[in-house]
């Protein structure tokens, strides 16, 4: 007993150093550490010893009891904190996030929050969107998942044990384990290849962490290594799990075989604990300071992100200095010891019935849930009585967006229309085409085409194909309002980051090959017309002439007989849109714009390529965002765009009658 609580303040010395790391990467490198895989290997190896334990007093598993106990420990510091993170959110972050942080807090609270962040990894737009401050939760939301699939394990293993001779249950443990491990990891190094955002959310690409954590302490006790090579063990383990961040980019390249960095990193840390002395890094685990805050670490890990976020929010700021930051960590460590000493701990030691604590649960559960659905149907009615005043609104001339112009096609001060302007702030970051609701722009590492039908899809009809990335989906509302009553088909061909372009685009690989794909099927599909974007309105300087692989495949289509309108890019801004019009309410038609040179160039570059092949025509719009020296971020009392470059769903209908004519003759359509 003496020597597993030795060993056990080694395991809070390594916590304490893993979620100190994930905090700082944080922090100071915007960058993530490898630390939340020590914590799932530790996680693994108290768990097993635990339920092993557990067998070896009662000769059995008692489920019940091992889930009160368990969510004994971990409700009341998740609970606590997500619901005041949930407060800081709806008093501090903007109106146009609450949406999605009450998605998020409901997902943490029960613990499902690592597919709500994997599903959402596949939308590009979620990719780059406002930080969320439950994002963390999602270890958590896998941790807890595992304590579920190992109970169901140990309870296996128990009914294997009693049906067969076998007097112990770590031989078919072992057994499956190692299955878990090797199957696990397999997927895991596959699906990273395939699909990494979302595989870096996925539980059973993270399950052979736990599984390694559980082998080793079915097995720990038969390992037996002298105490120079243990000493040596530590110290090249704690140089590893220190190093893994800055030797991996982990946010791109985790879990997948990357992970085996701080996995195997924490192996030989809990390895050497066995025999190293004093002088080792085990030593140094086992020093009283590491020790006490490895008992904080779960509540410190929870509360350091919610706390950036805040910062990030109340500073207008990107990067924290070295002196705000450790305050950051100092207030996450004294919050940490409130919540476990006075709520985590007291309800942790108390006893309680089984059958009341589990409705206790019940009820508080429930309760969260009747919140969370009546306050999401208050901003569902909000947004769908924004929808309605949006279409009434056209009908009264109230918010004509970009048909504020005259017909000279210079922008006319819209300061005399003094209904409020649409999108309200809390939709407008969600008036973004219907192909994100329909799943028709692809996410993440997949390179197959999916197609989508909009429009006339009944009869034989002309075809134009929507192909590109998310700035060629931002034109899909204005296609289908230019085009409801002709006999058009729509046909979009998406996936975010991507471009039209043959160039192999080093920040996105799998654009190439889906590009590719995609270019095999038009030709197959033959239609009528692709409208895409013809440029990028990003202002790295490479993008002020138009790039070679652009031409490259607008010269494919003109030997494919395949003709193209390509629209030149919109402005993209240096702030997010939606945070200046917050800013600034009462005044944002006046406060927020940007000076035209900041955020486009002069000359375009689509209109300075010489020799453009035969099958292109070209349409620029922005002079209806700019004027001659300023863009504006309400026109026509429209928001023009959701974010800083993507133009939300109102505005580009408003732009449907001014481009209509250009799409019909390049269809052909008189």
């Amino acid at each position: 007993m003496n020597k597993d609580r030795h060993y056990r303040l080694e395991l809070e010395g390594l916590r304490a150093v893993a979620a100190l790391l994930v905090a700082m990467y944080h922090i100071w490198f915007n960058r993530v550490s490898g630390g939340v895989d020590v914590f799932f290997v530790v996680s693994g190896f108290l768990i097993t010893t635990s339920l092993f334990f557990m067998y070896k007093r009662e000769g059995t598993i008692h489920p019940f009891s091992y889930i009160v106990k368990l969510l004994k420990r971990l409700i009341p510091t998740a609970w606590t904190i997500g619901i005041l993170t949930f407060v800081m959110s709806l008093v501090i972050l903007p109106l146009y996030t609450r949406q999605q942080n009450l998605v998020e807090f409901v997902a943490s609270l029960f613990y499902i929050q690592n597919w709500q962040l994997g599903f959402s990894a596949n939308d590009y737009l979620a990719q780059n969107s406002e930080a969320s401050p439950f994002q963390h939760f999602w270890a958590l939301s896998i941790q807890f998942q595992f304590y579920l699939i190992w109970l169901l394990l140990f309870g296996i293993a128990v009914i294997i044990v009693r049906k067969t001779r076998l007097k112990d249950i770590r031989p078919s443990l072992t057994i499956m384990f190692g299955l878990l491990i090797f199957s696990s990891l397999t997927y895991s190094i596959y699906l990273t290849e395939v699909n990494q955002p979302f595989a870096y959310y996925h539980t059973f690409t993270r399950v052979w962490e736990f599984g390694v954590g559980g082998a080793l302490a079915l097995l720990i006790h038969k390992i037996k290594i002298n105490q120079t090579l243990a000493r040596s063990f530590s110290w090249v383990g704690l140089f590893g799990l220190i190093s893994g961040g800055l030797l991996f980019q982990v946010s791109d390249v985790f879990p997948g075989y990357a992970a085996l960095w701080p996995v195997l990193s924490a192996v030989l840390i809990i390895v050497s604990g066995q025999q190293a002395g004093p002088s080792s890094a085990t030593g140094l685990l086992r020093t009283k300071p590491l020790v006490w805050f490895g008992g904080i670490s779960y509540a410190f890990y929870l509360w350091h992100w919610p706390l950036l976020i805040g910062y990030y929010e109340l500073t207008g700021t990107e990067t924290v200095s070295v002196a705000h930051g450790f305050s950051i960590i100092l207030v996450a460590t004294a919050l940490s010891y409130i919540t476990i000493r006075f709520i985590e701990t007291p309800i942790r030691i108390r006893s309680f019935n089984i059958a009341k604590t589990a409705a206790t649960i019940g009820v508080l559960a429930l309760t969260v849930l009747i919140s969370a659905f009546l306050y999401q149907v208050t901003l569902q009615g909000t947004m769908a009585r924004s929808v309605e005043d949006i279409s009434k609104s056209f009908e009264l001339d109230t918010h004509p967006g970009a048909m504020v112009t005259t017909y000279d096609g210079t922008l006319e001060p819209d300061v005399t229309l003094h209904e409020p302007f649409r999108p309200n702030l809390q939709n407008a970051y969600y008036d973004r085409s219907v192909l994100y609701e329909d799943k028709c722009i692809l996410g993440g590492n997949e390179t197959e085409p999916v197609v989508c039908d909009y429009g006339e899809t009944e009869k034989d009809t002309h075809t134009i194909a929507l192909v590109g990335g998310s700035h060629s989906a931002h034109w899909l509302p204005m296609l289908r309002e230019a085009l409801k009553d002709e006999p058009v088909k729509i046909t979009t061909y998406l996936k975010g980051t991507c471009r039209f372009t043959t160039d192999r685009m080093e920040e996105y690989p799998e654009c190439y090959d889906w590009f590719n794909s995609t270019k095999e099927l038009l030709v197959e599909n033959d239609p009528d017309l692709i409208f895409t974007v013809g440029d990028v309105g990003d202002h790295e300087e490479k993008y002020d002439r138009v790039q070679p692989g652009f031409i490259d495949a607008w010269k494919f289509f003109d030997e494919e007989n395949i003709d193209l309108l390509l629209v030149r890019d919109t402005p993209w801004y240096k702030e997010n849109v939606l945070d200046c019009i917050e800013e600034n309410q009462g005044n944002a038609k006046e406060a927020c714009r940007a000076d035209r040179d900041e955020v486009t160039r002069t000359p375009s570059p689509l209109s300075q390529v010489e020799e453009k092949p035969d099958n292109v025509d070209t349409i620029d719009v922005n002079d209806y965002f700019c004027d001659d020296e300023e863009c504006h971020y309400i026109v026509g009392n429209v928001v023009t765009h959701f974010d800083s470059h993507h133009i939300t769903a109102t505005f580009s209908r408003t732009l449907a009658p001014i481009m209509k004519p250009q799409v019909m003759e390049s269809l052909g359509i008189n």
